[in-house]
This record gives structure tokens, sequence and C-alpha cells, in this order.
């Protein structure tokens, strides 16, 4: 039995039915027709689905109990903390950059600094991404974007 898996997917069946029960108390609505919570809905569906996935294996599987010391050991805590005050920023200068930059600049940051990946498929996959998703969400869901002060995306 894997403690660690067996107490995160426990957590994590717990976000998944708030979330499920709150989207649902907004207004399921239908597909034709969602209402405000049918994306809440499905998303803590699939996080408590996600989350069994895990319990079964947790218990399927048998190792030595580590104790909760255990659990942390080996984690990256510092790469954590970077991403954290990275994605601080990213929505600080969101606004004043706009979307199409600042998310370039972060991908960019992410995929060179914690990556290690050349500068030129950094830049590449981070131009890549942000044209993707700018594509995707402004041009075909039209959903607003922060322009910034150049006025693009």
């Amino acid at each position: 039995m894997r403690n660690k898996d067996i107490f995160s997917s426990l957590f994590w069946t717990g976000i998944g039915t708030s979330v499920s029960y709150a989207g649902f108390d907004l207004g399921f609505g239908s597909v034709e027709s969602p209402g405000s919570g049918f994306m809440f809905f499905w998303l803590g569906i699939i996080i408590i689905g996600l989350s069994l996935i895990v319990f079964i294996e947790g218990v399927r599987v048998k190792e030595e109990a580590v104790g909760i010391k255990g659990m942390f050991s080996g984690l990256q805590w510092r790469k954590g903390i970077y991403v954290l005050i990275t994605l601080s920023l990213y929505a600080y200068f969101l606004g004043i950059l706009g979307f199409i930059l600042s998310a370039t600049l972060l991908l960019f940051f992410l995929f060179k600094i914690f990556e290690r990946q050349r500068w030129y498929i950094a830049m590449f996959f981070a131009m890549a991404s942000s044209m993707i998703a700018y594509v995707l969400f402004h041009v075909l869901l039209r959903v607003p974007l922060p322009r910034g002060f150049l006025g693009i995306g």
C-alpha cells in the first residue's frame, strides 16, 4: 500500500467533489446551452476519476510505509517556489504587456530556465504555444484577452 498515493487521492477526491458540487450549484444547463457551472461540474468529475485511479493503484501496489517525512523527500521545493514567483509576475504583467508578449516571455523562461532547452528551441515553442492559445481563445472562442501597451493580443 502506497500511503502517499492514497492520501493524495483522497485529498483530490474531496477537491473534485467540492468543484463538482459548486458547478452543479451554479447551474448545470445542457450540452446545447451550458450553464455557468457546466465546465466546473465536469472538471470536478475528471478530478474525481483521476484521483480514484491513483487510489486504486495505491491500494494495489505494496510499498514500505515511509511516514509523513518520507512523503515529501525528494521534492524540488526551490523549483516550485520559482514557478510560483514566475506565475505571479506573469499575472502582474499580463495587463501591461498583453497576452501574447507576457505568455511568450513566461513560456520562454520556463522552457529555458527549468527545462534547460536551447534558446532557439525555447523561443520557438514559447511563441508557437502563445500563438496557438491566442488563436484558440481569442479568434475561435472570442475570449477577450489583455492587449497591453502595444495594442496587440
